[in-house]
């Protein structure tokens, strides 16, 4: 079971508020250094933030801290002309509830990591990982990693698809295949499932940022 999950059932309830405050004087510190390029996008997240459920505020902290994390590791860091997009940040701070999913939660901070980068995350592909459960995301790595010319390094997914056994890859065409085609993540041609630009999109952002 996820840690996220762990945490929500084991915490008493008069506990909630003090892990609560105790989330959001971690996402401002987080917050500001990440949006220091961009005046004022950071106050305009954080106030977003506040609006959360405190259960959610405390998830929403956690992938941030994920976030700074992955940012941290890497040699170079946001360039100065970087302009992070609140409505990209927006869509994932209101879907917390599905980032009790580790693997999910996952694919969200490869996002936002890679949206304070370089600012080049569409909000309308941020929308598309909201609709996507961890079976859809696997299946999309499946279907990726069978086109040579796309390059992934989405450790997460291939964690999860290295012990998973979903009958997803043995059947020519499942619900899972069904919601990516309606999603405009996939298609199928001469009976092969391939990556539509959209969904070669979607991969490139959530794959860890290099």
């Amino acid at each position: 079971m996820d840690v996220s999950t762990n945490i929500v059932k084991s915490i008493p309830k008069e506990a909630w508020g003090q892990l609560a405050r105790t989330a959001c004087t971690t996402f401002e510190k987080l917050i500001y250094p990440l949006t220091a390029t961009t005046e004022g996008i950071g106050r305009l997240i954080e106030l977003r933030f506040l609006k959360l459920e405190d259960e959610q505020k405390i998830i929403a902290a956690k992938c941030l801290e994920e976030v700074y994390k992955k940012i941290q590791e890497l040699p170079v860091g946001p360039g100065p002309d970087v302009i992070v997009k609140p409505s990209v940040v927006y869509e994932a701070l209101e879907n917390t509830d599905n980032q009790t999913d580790i693997t999910i939660r996952g694919l969200w901070a490869n996002l936002l990591a890679n949206e304070f980068l370089d600012g080049g995350v569409h909000p309308e592909i941020a929308k598309l990982l909201s609709r996507l459960t961890s079976r859809d995301a696997v299946l999309l790595l499946k279907i990726a990693q069978q086109d040579e010319s796309t390059s992934l390094t989405i450790k997460v997914l291939k964690a999860l698809a290295s012990r998973t056994t979903l009958g997803l890859f043995n059947e020519r065409k499942t619900f899972n295949h069904i919601h990516l085609v309606k999603l405009g993540l996939v298609t199928e041609l001469d009976r092969v499932w391939i990556l539509t630009t959209t969904g070669r999109e979607l991969m490139r952002v959530v794959s860890d940022p290099a």
